[in-house]
């Protein structure tokens, strides 16, 4: 996904429920010297600042920044089968 100066609530819920429902290893490196070492808190830390002010787009940022996790994490075989 592009960035974007604002994320609607849908692509937020599909992308929150993304990580709700997958199994992933919890730290990813996503290279240029950017290492998450504990992904479930990064997404938990956003979740209620997104949804508290949807509409800001002071977050666009942090929500794309999750956008690049996941797709991180499905490239890098990250993700856990169930």
């Amino acid at each position: 996904m592009e960035f974007k100066k604002g994320y609607t609530l849908e692509e937020m819920k599909e992308l929150y429920k993304w990580f709700d429902e997958q199994k992933y290893e919890n730290s990813i490196d996503m290279g240029h010297g950017i290492k998450v070492n504990d992904v479930k808190t990064l997404v938990e830390g956003s979740r209620t600042v997104a949804f508290a002010k949807p509409e800001n787009p002071t977050y666009s940022g942090q929500l794309r920044f999750l956008f690049n996790v996941r797709e991180a994490l499905i490239e890098q075989g990250k993700v856990i089968e169930n």
